[in-house]
């Protein structure tokens, strides 16, 4: 059964939930702050803007009085009129002195005016002080315009209001005025000519219902934000927070290993689908579990069956091996016990006679020679193959070799050379396998070569890449034969394997001796090769170790 790592959480500082309240909260902040802006400004503008009434209709008054009375001396005629008075009544004037029998007044409030400005024609800035200065200008850029009210401080540095009247020349001023010679009463009609100065306290732009108006507005603000965050908590964590939470504790319980788990989200948006598709996904998984359950159970299955049949195979190998090795063993005898009544009746003076006993000395040979060679192999199979290093000379081994092979060279009319390097050292190997090894590559090397040919047996040194001294030896056996193909090359060193008959029709073999000789190799430490092409001969490399390889 497959196990499930348990997957790495990790520690998580702020959840979601605190982040959408941070996000959302100052978001919410910075909306209804914007949009209570509108209503801030506006009340701020309303507020101020009810100072203009009062202007009006206390200027209306006093020019109605001024229009009436008609006073020629304007510059005091606002200390006889009415309307000054009754707007002043109560209130000290700017450099009155307190009496100590006076009302007491919190507000303090200085009311002034409504007074008549005259304007200069030669001098209008004449008189006027700075807000004075500004109603003049507004009004002359704008003639349609009867009554404006600015911002100002008064002599005690305290913030109030202005408010100014325009008085222009009329018709019935012109009227009034015709036979007038002075200069100074000639105006052009609708001309500016004065203007009333009112002064009015900041009480009057109704600042207490403005600021209860401000702070309605906040508490409706601060309302808005708790009540929008409250339902807003609400809806994120019932559409967003809850199946977050739900699929997070799915996909721990998948993390722990759990595969049967699967998520029940019911929203019918794309929540839910993500959880179907969740679904989906730990099925589709599941599924591949199981396959890959079932493979690794076939796969199980398999290996115990091939270990079985190699383990079969082995033994059966084995016994055989045992059997050849014994049945060689035994065969032995009797093949020389053939081999030697042959070779007496070889010497019969009957012609008839010595030639059947030459006939089966020469297949009892073979057959030994066979017997040989399969006893040799189930032996080095078997690991009975006993090898013995010992220090051999190369050199020696190769001139024994070529003395004993000289006769079967000349019989076939076969030149058999040495090419040996004198500074060959003296190596530690079995000579005995060496010994078997160089003679069925020269006997092999004879037999494929025709009549004419010439056969090498060479050995030197051979340096290692990197080594200063040598550390192996190399002998080559080359002939001028048929060759080896490619495709023969392959499987020249198999056992029981011949190369194309039509090449060796002439020859006998078992197809065992190259077998033997890599197998001997390998045994020795070192490593047989060889290097052949159709129509070029072949060269058969053997290289050994010249210490023994612990």
């Amino acid at each position: 059964m497959l196990e499930y790592s348990p997957m790495a959480k990790r520690f998580i500082r702020i959840s979601l939930a605190v982040k959408f309240r941070l996000l959302f909260g100052p978001a919410l902040l910075v909306v209804i702050g914007a949009a209570l802006m509108v209503p801030w400004y506006f009340m701020e503008v309303l507020s101020e803007q009810s100072v203009e009434a009062p202007t009006r209709e206390l200027t209306r008054l006093r020019l109605a009085e001024w229009q009436r009375v008609h006073q020629k001396n304007l510059t005091d005629a606002h200390k006889n009129s009415r309307v000054v008075e009754l707007y002043t009544a109560g209130k000290r004037s700017a450099g009155e002195a307190v009496s100590p029998h006076a009302p007491f007044d919190p507000e303090a409030e200085i009311r002034e005016g409504p007074v008549f400005r005259i304007i200069n024609v030669s001098l209008p800035k004449k008189d006027l002080d700075r807000p004075a200065q500004k109603a003049r200008k507004f009004f002359v850029k704008n003639p349609e315009k009867r009554v404006v009210w600015r911002k100002a401080r008064n002599m005690q540095d305290k913030p109030v209001y202005r408010g100014f009247r325009a008085v222009r020349n009329t018709a019935a001023c012109n009227e009034c005025h015709k036979d007038n010679r002075k200069p100074a009463l000639r105006f052009a009609p609708g001309q500016l000519i004065g203007l009333i100065d009112v002064t009015l306290p900041t009480s009057a732009a109704s600042v207490s219902q403005l600021w209860w108006a401000r702070s309605a507005i906040i508490a409706g603000g601060v309302f808005a934000v708790v009540l929008a965050l409250v339902i807003f908590s609400v809806i994120a964590h019932r559409i967003v927070l809850r199946p977050v939470r739900k699929l997070r504790e799915l996909s721990d319980k998948v993390a722990d290993g759990d595969m049967t788990v699967r998520s029940s989200l019911r929203t019918g948006d794309e929540w839910q689908r993500l959880g179907e598709s969740f679904n989906e996904m730990l099925t589709a998984i599941t599924d591949q579990h199981n396959k890959l359950r079932a493979a690794n159970r076939a796969v199980e299955l398999n290996l115990i069956e091939m270990g079985e049949r190699n383990l079969a195979l082995f033994e059966a190998n084995q016994v055989k091996t045992e059997f050849l090795a014994n049945i060689s063993h035994e065969l032995r005898t009797p093949l020389n016990s053939i081999i030697g009544f042959a070779d007496l009746l070889c010497e019969s003076e009957e012609e008839r006679t010595a030639r059947y006993g030459t006939n089966v000395s020469t297949a009892a040979k073979n057959l030994l020679a066979m017997i040989n060679d399969m006893l040799d192999l189930a032996k080095i199979e078997a690991g009975k193959a006993n090898v013995r290093f010992d220090k051999v000379s190369a050199i020696d081994s190769c001139q024994t070799i070529l003395t004993l092979m000289q006769p079967l060279a000349d019989k076939k009319n076969i030149t058999l050379l040495a090419a040996i390097d004198a500074k060959t050292p003296i190596i530690s190997t079995d000579g005995g396998k060496l010994q078997q090894i160089l003679f069925n590559l020269v006997s092999n090397a004879i037999k494929f070569t025709p009549s004419g040919g010439m056969v090498t047996l060479s050995v030197q040194p051979s340096e290692s890449r990197g080594a200063s001294l040598p550390e192996e030896v190399l002998f080559a056996i080359a002939d001028t034969g048929p060759g080896i193909s490619e495709a023969d090359q392959a499987h020249i060193f198999e056992k029981f394997y011949q190369v194309d008959p039509t090449l060796t029709k002439e020859t006998t073999g078992t197809g065992l001796g190259l077998a033997i000789c890599k197998e001997l190799a390998m045994l020795l430490g070192g490593k047989l090769s060889l290097h052949s092409a159709t129509g070029e001969g072949t060269t058969f490399s053997l290289t050994l170790p010249i210490r023994e390889k612990q």
